[in-house]
């Protein structure tokens, strides 16, 4: 038994001795970041905020529902959107339960008297980007069989972005 604590404890001392490296081994790691003074100097590195720059650079407007738009049918009268499409132009209103007739608000969140209008790929605006509308009404009617929206003075602008704008004006509707 005292041979095996014996061993036991010279094993011990004999590990420790060996797993420990001298503070001052050139192997050991140290930073080193040449005159950049940056560890990846081929992929730099910012602090504080970016600066993003619009793609759009000047302000248009359109009519949507005049020749060559279409509006998808309706699945009922209590639609809860309403799109127009031309070419790859899409609008779409939003409401926040089916819309019904009267007048709407444009806003950045549907609710009980507003709605949210989006655009993408704006005619004479960069493709690709999307426009989302900040003022103007939507006036909708609704019989048995279609909901119309009319849209009155409604501006858009990108999200990050109020300038350049795009102004929008027509009717959006579906049949059922």
């Amino acid at each position: 038994m005292k041979n095996y604590l014996a061993l036991t404890g010279i094993a011990i001392i004999v590990s420790l001795t060996f797993s420990c490296k001298d503070k001052n081994d050139k192997a050991a790691i140290t930073p080193d970041y040449g005159a950049t003074g940056n560890p990846y100097p081929h992929n730099q590195t910012v602090t504080g905020s970016t600066t993003y720059t619009s793609p759009a650079t000047q302000n248009t407007s359109f009519i949507v529902g005049d020749i060559g738009w279409s509006n998808p049918t309706c699945i009922s009268t209590y639609s809860t959107a309403l799109r127009a499409t031309k070419d790859n132009i899409d609008v779409i209103i939003n409401f926040s339960g089916p819309a019904t007739s009267g007048t709407y608000a444009i806003a950045p969140t549907a609710g009980a008297n507003s709605c949210v209008l989006t655009i993408s790929n704006a005619p004479d605006q960069p493709a690709g980007v999307f426009w989302y509308g900040k003022s103007g009404t939507v006036s909708i009617s609704q019989n048995a069989t279609s909901i119309s929206a009319i849209l009155n003075n409604v501006v858009c602008t990108q999200k990050e972005f109020n300038f350049p704008q795009v102004l929008i004006s027509g009717k959006v509707g579906c049949n059922q």
